[in-house]
């Protein structure tokens, strides 16, 4: 359906700008005065016009946290007593660039008779299922001060955690980066410095030597092909992970090494059970709940498993007892949730419950990285201290025949 751009003026006589799906400017034209504006001119959106500067900024899309300090103001202008347009206005006039966009973009599509939720759904890269139903249910209570105000919460505690889980691994990775930028200087632009020393040994040369010899001789010549070989390589582990189906195959084989198995656990447990009491301390209804954790796992039998209980709950029967039947998750979480159930106060258990779990995680990071850490150090150390080995022997090899 064709979209278009249009600008009004509003019964205070604002001039409004918005963008809105119609089959024609005659649709168009009967949305604006429906909702009480005169039209002042209306357009496609392909052909540019008014709003051709903003849309080309739309490729700078903002940062999670830009967006979580944008939810933050919002909330704190709305508890202000500001109308939600007037708050997403105000934003607009005071951001970075990108949040401009962003805010603009909100403020059209609701003054086009959208929802804030539909507004929010345009932007699924933005915001998630889990907090547009959120919102959802605030904009139908009246609440949407306070239901952002938990958005934002559980945004700030999501990011912590999750810089502290690349944190963790940061350390380990730039370790083994550093070893392969170091090895392959080395074979390089070091070994063949050598080359026609070790050339005068022939067969006298040692097997290490020999080896480190061959791998730089053969890496020289095919430098190009090589770093062809693993750019593609790079590129179509990237496409394959933005399938859903592939991440979570490979979540699965992840959280199946020893070692890594119980915080990769306690993560999407944690997850699991915050987005879930998040979303019925907000309102929305627990079948609309399981519906949408469909979206926070992305393992294929735990997404089936997650089909299996929104059915059982919908057809009456228990949370918990639904719960219990899957392996979804452990049994101790399960009996924390079901007291909840059994209590009437699932949000509540639901959010001590996920604090646990996230205590238990932040536990098992630190253990896990005081294995990784110095493990990776060992093995830096014994490749950097092979190669050397290898070329000192060699040289040594010399100075023994020249004696």
């Amino acid at each position: 359906m064709p979209q278009f751009r249009f600008r009004a003026i509003a019964r205070s006589g604002e001039i409004v700008a918005g963008e809105v799906e119609a089959p024609t400017r005659e649709e168009v034209v009967s949305r604006v005065e429906y909702l009480g504006h005169m039209l002042i001119d209306a357009e496609l959106a392909a052909k540019g016009g008014f709003l051709t500067k903003e849309a080309s900024s739309r490729d700078k899309r903002p940062r999670p946290r830009d967006v979580t300090l944008f939810l933050r103001q919002l909330s704190l202008l709305i508890a202000a007593g500001l109308t939600l347009e007037a708050s997403l206005q105000t934003l607009a006039e005071d951001s970075n660039k990108s949040l401009v966009w962003f805010a603009n973009n909100l403020r059209s599509t609701i003054t086009a008779g959208d929802s804030f939720a539909e507004a929010l759904e345009r932007h699924p890269t933005l915001i998630e299922p889990a907090y547009i139903a959120m919102v959802r249910a605030g904009e139908a209570s009246g609440k949407l001060d306070a239901v952002l105000g938990a958005i934002v919460e559980d945004r700030d505690r999501r990011e912590l955690l999750a810089e502290r889980f690349s944190s963790a691994i940061r350390y380990p990775m730039f370790l083994v980066g550093a070893a392969i930028g170091i090895l392959f200087f080395f074979l390089i632009f070091v070994v063949p410095q050598f080359e026609p020393v070790f050339k005068d040994l022939g067969n006298k040369l040692n097997g290490g030597a020999a080896f480190v010899l061959a791998m730089s001789s053969w890496l020289r010549a095919n430098l190009q092909v090589f770093l062809g070989f693993w750019v593609v390589i790079g590129l179509g582990g990237w496409l394959l992970l933005r399938s859903r189906d592939v991440r979570g195959k490979l979540t699965a084989a992840i959280i199946a090494i020893p070692g890594i198995a119980g915080p990769m656990r306690d993560r999407r447990t944690a997850r699991f059970i915050g987005t879930l009491g998040l979303l019925v301390e907000n309102g929305v209804a627990l079948p609309a709940t399981l519906k949408i954790l469909r979206d926070v796992v992305t393992v294929p039998h735990l997404v089936a498993a997650i089909d299996t209980v929104h059915e059982q709950v919908r057809h009456g029967r228990r949370f918990a007892d639904a719960l219990a039947g899957s392996d979804l998750l452990p049994p101790l979480a399960v009996r924390m949730l079901r007291v909840g159930d059994e209590t009437g106060d699932l949000a509540s258990i639901a959010r001590h419950a996920a604090a646990f779990y996230e205590h238990k995680l932040s536990v098992g990071m630190d253990r896990l990285m005081g294995v990784i850490g110095p493990a990776t150090i060992i093995l830096v150390s014994v490749i950097v201290g092979s190669l050397i080995v290898s070329i000192m022997s060699a040289l040594l090899s010399i100075t023994e025949l020249a004696l």
